[in-house]
């Protein structure tokens, strides 16, 4: 009785979020992920981690960072950067090196600014995430969006991140230092640029 209900409940759960763990939708490579000059390194593997959980929690089999560089490496062509970014042709041939149908490629930009609220200084990030998506089997374009998520955030835009993300939202204290107000910004971001391709229909 005690187990039925447990799975009852997971069952609700996931209906009343409009989203599902969906096994078998495919495999992805989050590769490669391309940030400008802002961002502390913290934020930006904790952005890069959300992208990641992202696409898991849509139902994709992701590949590893290490088998994905090592084959970017051998397709000998130039390593991308946050403006100039790999060909379309590239990624599908890179898709199709690692078995991936889907080359997720993301550029990530933060802006962390203080602001002044009421008697004090506030400390307030946004990340925008651009993300194109290549389907390798067509060559092709298949999925692009921008994600903007700021760290002060109070919606019900939250909820939507708590079902997709496997790490719990960072918690980014006003007037703290700007590595937590990043990475909440990012995670948030994160969802926004993957949520309409991951969520099933």
């Amino acid at each position: 009785m005690k187990r039925s209900c447990l799975v009852a409940l997971a069952i609700f759960a996931s209906v009343a979020t409009g989203f599902a763990q969906a096994p078998g939708r495919g495999t992805a490579v989050l590769y490669p992920v391309l940030f400008d000059d802002t961002g502390t390194s913290t934020s930006r593997a904790v952005t890069k981690t959300a992208l990641g959980e992202v696409l898991s929690s849509g139902g994709f089999r992701l590949v590893s960072d290490s088998t994905a560089a090592s084959a970017w490496k051998k397709l000998g062509v130039r390593t991308p950067s946050y403006t100039k970014v790999p060909k379309v042709a590239d990624l599908a041939r890179f898709g199709s090196r690692v078995g991936a149908r889907y080359v997720v490629m993301a550029q990530v930009h933060f802006h962390t600014r203080s602001i002044w609220v009421n008697l004090g200084p506030k400390t307030v990030s946004n990340c925008d995430i651009s993300v194109t998506i290549v389907d390798a089997t067509k060559n092709a374009i298949v999925y692009e969006q921008d994600g903007e998520g700021r760290s002060d955030e109070k919606s019900d835009a939250l909820k939507v991140a708590g079902a997709l993300l496997i790490t719990p939202l960072i918690t980014a204290v006003s007037g703290g230092p700007k590595t937590p107000q990043e990475s909440r910004a990012g995670q948030i971001a994160a969802v926004r640029s993957l949520q309409r391709f991951v969520t099933v229909n």
